[in-house]
């Protein structure tokens, strides 16, 4: 019996980021089973930079002028959506493995070779309720697995159990990697830091979602509140990105709320590299390693290797995550990994990391956000500032039993062998339906793709009959796509963007869509034949090198 073909498509599993970091630890894990014959469809990776892996590596970035044009004529290409059908057609999965943000992979359900792989999708759920067209772009796949049992909960309630929801397969740690120092004061020597005072502080980039001005306010009522000893000895670290062109403008929000002299950042400097840990001094600063003013904050494209993260993290007395939301948010079970109990907003997935590590809940009211239509939540900024005056009234042996308490429960619980094996529960389980799998020996289906649509149709009877009669998906007349066209259509400008619409754009559209249909099928069944492009014929090369 032939191995199954799984194809898993990332951001790459080379990129520093969270989807990065998944890849990275799940990829080899099902690899090593020697069960599949694995490919990895990377959207953050160049060709020419392929990997020597031990899978089929197929990448997604552009090489030629030409392919730029194309790439950058819609911002789903950059997600993988331009290469998609080629990569399947040439290694013909059983089954696709996604895990992303849903407007990254919701364009995998539309996809003209759908009816021949199994679709597993684990897309993030930070909030409720989810948009309509998100669930119903949920039902597409086969299944969905959850980053979050929150995710899991927030899917099946609002469904009423109709999306086959399998399980929870979140991000995990690498506990010999996340782990406590033996000593946090040596450590604070070694960074310059005074190894007696109470340091509180997060790791999160500088965005909107991110509230860092109301960490700021909680932590102005703290100084207010707490025993003058504890609020002396107690600073706020906030390992961030700044500027930001729509993040928060930290500088001022240190001056609203009087707290200079009282917030620590990570620096890293321009000119040798090193980083450092100072009392906040703007966006700017002299790097003390080498005197040059040239210590500037975090960034995406500038941030800390893992190691020295590690240090950031193990600096801490506490870890507290303030945002309206979270799909996951990493560095609170990075943190914990290393002993440090985390305080988070008690709201979408920071609800089960704060639980599930033994931390701090925070309390919270919600609101209904404009753009998103999502409940979020807004902290209670009274609340977080007791949870801090009693954390740093314990006494440093509890404080202790604290931290030992906080690793093991969350080395319990965020395991990456865990997770890759939920991903190989199912791979093993499923059971292909319809057309699935059998890419060379399903019937040919003929698209014939009328020149004109009837004339005089009124936008809903138009609508469904090219659903109906072009695309040949009858189910698909009433679906959120449908209905978004018909919507457009009568409001004369698209419903979301509000740009200039009517039935010639519509049949476009649609036509468009029939068209790359009847294409796909003269390929798959060998009238036309397929244009291997450069980036697949280098994904076989590397692999024949390995």
């Amino acid at each position: 019996m032939r191995k199954k073909k799984v194809l898993f498509v990332t951001e790459s599993h080379q990129v520093a980021s969270g989807f990065g970091t998944y890849a990275k630890q799940v990829l080899p894990r099902l690899h090593a089973t020697g069960k599949y014959e694995l490919a990895e469809f990377a959207s953050y990776a160049h060709m020419e930079k392929n990997p020597n892996v031990d899978w089929l590596f197929f990448s997604n970035m552009p090489k030629t002028e030409k392919d730029h044009q194309t790439y950058n004529q819609s911002p789903l290409n950059h997600f993988g959506y331009w290469r998609f059908d080629n990569v399947i057609l040439n290694f013909k999965p059983d089954i696709v493995l996604t895990y992303r943000d849903p407007w990254m992979d919701q364009w995998v359900g539309d996809s003209a070779v759908r009816p021949f792989f199994h679709w597993a999708w684990m897309p993030t759920v930070d909030s409720a309720p989810q948009k309509t067209k998100w669930m119903e772009n949920f039902r597409k796949p086969d299944a969905l697995l959850a980053y979050s049992e929150y995710g899991e909960k927030v899917l099946l309630e609002q469904s009423n159990s109709k999306l086959n929801v399998i399980g929870c397969a979140s991000p995990a740690i690498d506990p010999n990697i996340y782990k406590p120092v033996p000593n946090k004061k040596t450590l604070r020597k070694e960074l310059g830091l005074d190894p007696d005072i109470n340091i509180f502080g997060t790791v999160m980039r500088n965005q909107r979602r991110k509230l860092f001005f109301e960490l700021m306010k909680a932590f102005q009522i703290f100084l207010k509140k707490a025993p003058k000893e504890i609020a002396e000895k107690t600073f706020l670290y906030l390992h961030t990105s700044y500027p930001e062109k729509t993040g928060w403008d930290i500088t001022a929000g240190i001056q609203e709320f009087g707290l200079q002299e009282k917030v620590l950042s990570t620096y890293i400097c321009k000119a040798c590299n090193k980083f450092s840990c100072l009392k906040y001094q703007d966006a700017i600063t002299t790097c003390p390693h080498c005197n040059q003013r040239a210590a500037v904050m975090p960034s995406v494209g500038l941030g800390l290797e893992i190691p020295d993260l590690i240090k950031i993290y193990n600096i801490l007395d506490m870890y507290i995550q303030y945002a309206i939301c979270e799909g996951f948010g990493m560095p609170q079970v990075e943190a914990a990994a290393c002993g440090v109990p985390v305080a988070a907003v008690n709201y979408s997935a920071m609800e089960d990391v704060v639980r599930l590590t033994e931390g701090y809940p925070i309390k919270y009211k919600l609101y209904r956000e404009l753009e998103t239509g999502a409940d979020r939540a807004r902290p209670d900024n009274e609340h977080t500032a007791q949870i801090l005056i009693d954390y740093f009234s314990m006494p440093e042996e509890d404080r202790n039993k604290k931290m030992a308490q906080v690793r093991n429960a969350t080395l319990k619980r965020y395991d990456w062998d865990r997770t890759a094996k939920v991903w190989e529960d199912y791979i093993d389980s499923y059971i292909p339906t319809g057309a699935q799998g059998q890419y060379d020996t399903y019937p040919y289906q003929h698209i014939q793709i009328p020149e004109a649509p009837p004339q005089g149709l009124p936008p809903e009877a138009f609508v469904r009959w090219c659903f109906s009669t072009v695309l040949r998906d009858p189910k698909g007349a009433y679906s959120y796509e449908a209905t978004e066209l018909i919507q457009s259509i009568c409001l004369g400008a698209h419903a979301e963007t509000l740009e200039q619409f009517n039935e010639e754009i519509a049949w476009n559209i649609i036509t468009n869509k029939a068209k790359n249909k009847f294409l796909i099928e003269q390929v798959r069944t060998g009238r036309q034949d397929m244009i291997v492009d450069d980036f697949i014929k280098e994904a076989h090369q590397r692999k024949e090198k390995t």
